[in-house]
Formats: structure tokens, sequence, C-alpha cells
């Protein structure tokens, strides 16, 4: 057997085995997901998301300062 011959064969395993455990974590978290509540979309305080925060504010007024 060659060397190349070898080397393709331990990166097939080793690609298989890393798909085994990439697809039992995605099981796994699958699994917790659904016993979890649903997600709804909804935003606990919506009115909230319409007030800027001073944060931005500022931000912003660099950003305006930048264009002038």
């Amino acid at each position: 057997m060659s060397i190349d011959l070898l080397v393709g064969i331990l990166l097939v395993i080793i690609a298989l085995i890393m798909s085994y455990y990439i697809l039992m974590i995605k099981i796994r978290r699958g699994e917790n997901i659904s016993n979890s509540e649903e997600y709804s979309g909804i935003a606990r305080q919506p009115e909230k998301l319409s007030e800027p925060s001073e944060e931005a504010i500022k931000e912003l007024e660099k950003l305006i300062d930048k264009l002038s």
C-alpha cells in the first residue's frame, strides 16, 4: 500500500467520525428544543423598540458629524 492510499483512508475515517459526532450533537439539541417552550416571536416590551436609547442617539450624532 502506498502512503497516499493510507492517508486517504485515514482522512475518510476521520470525516466519518466527525460527521457522526456532529449528527449526534444536532439530534440531542433537537430533543432539548422540542421539550422547551415554543418561540412565539412576540417582543416582551414592544413599546421599548420604538424608543431610541441615549447610546443610539449619540452614535447617530457621530455618524451625522462624520458626513458633514
